[in-house]
């Protein structure tokens, strides 16, 4: 009964017994649910085959080869067991499981006759870059070369460039003006003609100016968020099945925030920018309002005059 299920599972991993090195890369298995192991295995399948040999998937896990070969994988010789009863050079083995923050946890072994086992491991959020991350935790274990590590060298100090001693120049003397001389040799005329009035209205143009732009950074702050509403939707809607797909569902979720940040920043400073101007242009119009001067000819009771009056009602 043994032997039929191994020639039966023989026949199911597809596995030639001549040739090159030959490599079978096991399901993955694990606490995760069945696609997220479905899209790790075809990555790591995709990894393995940078090594030498003819590389195959086969479609058991390391469990239900341990089972077929009658070995418990804790077993220290179960693995070279489990490579005779198969007929393959090495075996590469998936466990995929959960992880706090909605991640999984990835482990990768290499078990190969009369070696100790290698493994790598790797933490990846299936739905966001995982096959980047996971060329960079698991592809050593295969290449053997590690990944360069970053570059830690201080920046250079900034160079500091000392401006020359300001250049001393004599004021220009000012213009002498003659001096004013009153002819008394005229009465004065004591009916003074009314002057026009100085409340002349100030000028507001950079304080309406400020409100249309602060204006439209909010219209336009509405017009991102409605976009990033809409990148939403096709990130809910989009497949995450393949490699492909989850390169897709990160570039559609850095348009989403980008655009969803940009729509904050632009509304924050419309209303900031709205604000200071309208205040400013109240001001201004405030100011106009209660200080003006006016020139007016008076009569009096011993003769006539001008008063000036500073100020005025609402």
């Amino acid at each position: 009964m043994k032997r039929a299920i191994v020639a039966l599972l023989l026949v199911c991993t597809t596995i030639a017994h001549a040739g090159p090195r030959q490599v079978l890369v096991l399901k993955a298995e694990g606490t995760a649910d069945g696609n997220s192991r479905a899209a790790i295995e075809s990555h790591v399948l995709r990894i393995a085959k940078q090594t030498e040999g003819k590389v195959e998937q086969g479609n058991i896990t390391l469990s239900d080869a341990a089972a077929a070969a009658g070995c418990t994988v804790a077993d220290a010789g179960c693995k070279d067991e489990i490579l005779a009863t198969f007929a393959v050079d090495e075996i590469v083995a998936t466990t995929v499981s959960y992880a706090p923050l909605g991640q999984v946890t990835v482990t990768v072994r290499r078990l190969q006759k009369n070696t100790a086992p290698k493994a790598a491991a790797s933490t990846v959020t299936v739905n966001r870059s995982a096959g980047t991350t996971l060329d960079q935790d698991i592809g050593p274990l295969f290449t053997g070369v590690a990944p360069p590590p970053p570059d830690r060298t201080p920046p250079p100090p900034p160079t500091v460039t000392t401006p020359p001693p300001p250049t001393t120049t004599e004021p220009a003397m000012a213009p002498t003006e003659p001096p004013v001389t009153t002819d008394t040799s005229q009465p004065l005329n004591p009916y003074v003609e009314p002057q026009p009035a100085t409340d002349t209205a100030p000028n507001r143009k950079w304080q309406k100016i400020g409100i249309g732009v602060g204006a439209g950074l909010v219209l336009l702050s509405f017009v991102m968020w409605t976009s990033a509403s809409g990148k939403q939707e096709e990130i809910d809607n989009a497949p995450h099945d393949t490699p492909a797909d989850f390169q897709r569902l990160s570039e559609l979720e850095s348009e989403a925030d980008g655009l969803a940040g940009g729509g904050n920043l632009f509304f924050i400073g419309g209303v900031v920018l709205a604000g200071i101007s309208g205040y400013y242009y109240w001001k201004k119009g405030r100011a106009a309002r209660t200080q003006s001067a006016r020139i007016t000819p008076t009569v009096f009771s011993g003769g006539a005059g001008v008063v000036l009056s500073v100020g005025g009602g609402l």
